[in-house]
């Protein structure tokens, strides 16, 4: 079977939630993107708050600047049954904040993606080069990937290359779909992620 890949996106819903960045309360948050275990750096005790600019609605996957998926115990569930387990993937509890200070009932997790895949296509890809340092990329524009370098059990995972970006396949997305959860948003191959 033939699948297609997406980058995930920040949600164009300016109803939803977004969380504070992560260095408010996170110490070395920054390596939630390195694709490395880190969960004695993210305490169950962890308290993320909504930002007071974004909009009210709950969703299942929280938007957030930090390159990071933010995600409800619905949409962990369907992750780690579609695939993106405990060897894939970090689940880190926090306690989530509403605008008013007060602790949301629901439960919600950062993924910490333990899989980087290099698969970056430099022919076909949009990005600029560091003059000085040959191969280090930045200012990325649009992604394009050697999917004939993806594993077949890969189905989110960051971009060994680039590890802010995170990649899921189309039929997670579809899952996703299918089971009502809300808030992911993801770009087709080759759309401006800048």
């Amino acid at each position: 079977m033939a699948y297609s890949y997406f980058t995930v996106s920040s949600s164009p819903d300016e109803r939803a939630i977004q969380v504070h960045d992560l260095p408010d309360q996170v110490e070395h948050y920054y390596r939630l993107t390195n694709a490395v275990p880190v969960g004695n750096l993210f305490p169950p005790s962890t308290v993320l708050s909504v930002h007071p600019r974004s909009g009210d609605m709950l969703t299942d996957f929280i938007d957030n600047s930090d390159a990071v998926l933010e995600v409800s115990a619905n949409a962990r569930e369907v992750l780690m049954a579609h695939g993106v387990g405990e060897e894939a993937a970090e689940y880190l509890p926090f306690i989530l904040h509403d605008k008013q200070g007060r602790v949301v009932k629901e439960r919600y997790f950062v993924v910490n993606l333990l899989r980087s895949v290099a698969c970056f296509d430099l022919a076909k890809s949009r990005y600029k080069t560091y003059p000085n340092k040959p191969g280090k990329i930045y200012g990325i524009r649009s992604i394009y990937l050697r999917e004939d370098q993806i594993p077949l059990d890969a189905k989110l995972f960051r971009l060994a290359e680039y590890t802010r970006f995170i990649i899921i396949r189309s039929d997670l997305v579809e899952a996703i779909q299918n089971e009502g959860l809300t808030g992911l948003a993801v770009l087709p191959l080759g759309a401006d992620v800048s």
